[in-house]
């Protein structure tokens, strides 16, 4: 019993983003990402693993439940059942990783570089990075918050100065203009 609660203390903080490792963690593992995009591209590899991969190494690093409750807006949020609101985040994750993996075939060689943080808030940093084809440069910003904990975690992307999180609040605050929250989700869970 104690060797199994020693296991569990060490499970739950496997994974720890501090402030000072954000650039060079993300540095690292957007390297990793690229290099597996290249060798997916090379060797055939389907949509399928490649986003698996990828997120094996992003998902620590993400919070989805607050990126859920962003895209719904707090006065939504706020009157949703714990259900619900468990539903919403497990359908809007899934939604957010089905459209990562239906854009990995436009991956055609592009480099990323990260170009450094800028700290907006005390407990707000933007990891700024570009992504640069032949013709082509992108602006992305990693948009960090520190936790309770003391962890850093995304909470939002923006790509062209366009946020992932106010581009789905939009759409959602559309749709619960023309039909239930319960209708919503049967909407989202069909999508999946």
């Amino acid at each position: 019993m104690k060797y199994l609660i020693v296991a569990l203390l060490i499970s739950i903080n496997v994974f720890a983003l501090s402030e000072n490792k954000i650039e060079s963690f993300m540095n690292t593992n957007i390297n990793k990402v690229v290099q597996i995009l290249k060798s997916g591209k090379e060797n055939n590899v389907s949509k399928e693993k490649l986003s698996k991969e990828i997120f094996k190494i992003f998902d620590p690093v993400f919070d989805y439940k607050l990126m859920a409750r962003l895209s719904l807006g707090s006065r939504v949020w706020r009157t949703l059942s714990q259900r619900q609101q468990k539903r919403f985040t497990t359908l809007f994750t899934n939604r957010l990783k089905k459209s990562y993996k239906n854009k990995l075939n436009m991956y055609n060689g592009q480099k990323i570089t990260v170009k450094g943080i800028k700290k907006v808030r005390s407990n707000r940093i933007h990891l700024l990075s570009e992504l640069k084809g032949k013709k082509e440069k992108y602006d992305i910003v990693y948009k960090f918050y520190e936790s309770n904990d003391k962890q850093w975690y995304i909470y939002d992307v923006s790509v062209l100065g366009v946020s992932i999180i106010q581009t789905y609040r939009s759409q959602f605050s559309d749709e619960l203009k023309k039909m239930s929250f319960d209708k919503l989700l049967k909407k989202l869970n069909k999508q999946s």
